[in-house]
């Protein structure tokens, strides 16, 4: 039993490594800086991510899990605007989530299951949207995908002021994108 303890406590410490390494490096970062930040040894981190894109897909899925967790809401879902504003300020706080896709590309399936996963926590959100009128009828939950990768690439400003700034500007076209256009 302890061996499941110490496996998860070593995963969660490399994934938390990692993330720090990356949000400092890139998703490029040499492994060997999170080998270094979390503390433990090589093998270790090959024993949990054989290569780098199964560190990626990681936090990927982390990362859909925090979404997960606020689609899924008590009172049924969020709302689209919710879960795109979590989108924005997580990949702002962690620029290197939109690099996680092109690093997994050798993974292609698990790549194509997390990105259906993301899709499908769109989907009754888009709907009640749709419902509501406060989207543009025609949006998809395969929609959203590209709305992270325009958000990509407002993200990669190293400076945090003129990121933020981008972030915001971003935040403004594409939501006038998804919200519809009030009636002149």
């Amino acid at each position: 039993m302890n061996i499941r303890i110490d496996a998860q406590r070593h995963r969660q410490a490399l994934l938390k490594a990692a993330r720090e390494v990356f949000l400092l490096h890139g998703i490029t970062a040499p492994l060997e800086l999170v080998i270094a930040r979390s503390g433990l040894g090589r093998a270790t981190l090959y024993r949990h991510f054989p290569d780098r894109a199964s560190l990626a897909l990681a936090m990927g899925s982390q990362s859909l899990d925090g979404l997960a967790l606020l689609a899924e809401t008590e009172n049924g879902s969020a709302s689209l605007q919710d879960l795109f504003e979590h989108l924005v300020r997580s990949h702002t706080a962690n620029p290197f989530l939109a690099d996680v896709w092109r690093v997994a590309s050798s993974r292609a399936d698990e790549a194509r299951r997390l990105i259906d996963r993301f899709c499908a926590l769109f989907e009754a959100p888009i709907s009640q949207a749709i419902a509501d009128g406060t989207c543009r009828p025609d949006l998809k939950s395969s929609d959203m995908f590209l709305v992270v990768a325009m958000l990509g690439t407002s993200i990669r400003e190293p400076d945090s002021e003129a990121r933020q700034r981008m972030v915001e500007r971003m935040r403004e076209l594409i939501g006038e994108g998804l919200w519809p256009r009030p009636l002149s």
